[in-house]
């Protein structure tokens, strides 16, 4: 039996799906499997708890995933570790935008500067009053 065999499929689409943001941050935290689907995640500000022992919606002690009802990174680690597919997909997935922004740094800027500014030009800024 390997340590996937007991965990009942996860519903990533209804449970925010997989944003690459958390799922970049996922990548530096420790997991350590504790009991059946129970999961201790440590390597950020403080150890957390995740329970994938549901169907719909796995389980987060962490303000993000409890506020925003979102696969939080703590979430996401636990899945890499038990090889999600789903997961190991969306890893692909960041690692080609990150080759995408290391070939291209000057695109990416301004790409930045733009969704920072609304999409206009720096001088094209409305005044503030």
């Amino acid at each position: 039996m390997s340590g996937t065999d007991f965990l009942p499929w996860v519903d990533l689409k209804a449970a925010g799906g997989v944003d690459p943001a958390r799922l970049e941050r996922s990548l530096g935290l420790r997991v350590r499997r504790v009991g059946r689907g129970r999961y201790q995640v440590t390597g950020g500000a403080e150890p957390h708890w995740v329970d994938l022992y549901t169907r719909r919606m796995p389980r987060c002690d962490c303000g993000d995933h409890l506020w925003r009802e979102r696969v939080c990174k703590h979430i996401l680690a636990v899945m890499l570790r038990e090889g999600d597919e789903r997961v190991i997909t969306a890893i692909g997935g960041l690692v080609a935008r990150l080759r995408e922004e290391a070939d291209h740094p000057r695109r990416e800027r301004r790409r930045r500067m733009r969704a920072s500014s609304g999409g206009r030009p720096a001088g094209d800024r409305p005044e503030r009053r």
